[in-house]
């Protein structure tokens, strides 16, 4: 019979990891249409989505992954912006805010995670 190595069933076995994807290196001249794009609109979709990666020689899954990374990046800058000492830094802290404003609470009161009332 024919015998199959250990390393052949790794590598093609029905567990086999696909091969890690090689990171894209965008051209200055296609970051500064996706940044302008960017500018104007924080999400790309459908027929837009499809054109801006057509005139910039990348695939749809590429600009749409573009444009998640920018989105990320660009809500970490506001974040800094705000501050080290703004509640918004204070992990969880948008939660409880919001539930705040849907329960009309002050932000004056504390509130008590621990209890299972």
């Amino acid at each position: 019979g024919s015998e199959v190595s250990q390393e052949s069933l790794l590598l093609h076995g029905p567990f086999a990891r696909k091969p890690k994807r090689i990171r894209t290196a965008f051209s200055p001249s296609q970051l500064l249409r996706l940044e302008r794009a960017f500018e104007k609109n924080h999400y790309v979709v459908g027929t837009e989505r499809k054109q801006l990666a057509s005139s910039l020689s990348l695939s749809e899954t590429q600009v749409k992954v573009w444009f998640q990374n920018r989105r990320t990046k660009y809500k970490r800058q506001k974040l800094e912006e705000e501050g080290p000492d703004s509640d918004q830094k204070k992990k969880g802290s948008h939660h409880i805010n919001r539930w705040r404003l849907a329960t009309k609470q002050s932000s004056g009161e504390d509130i008590d995670v621990t209890s299972n009332d």
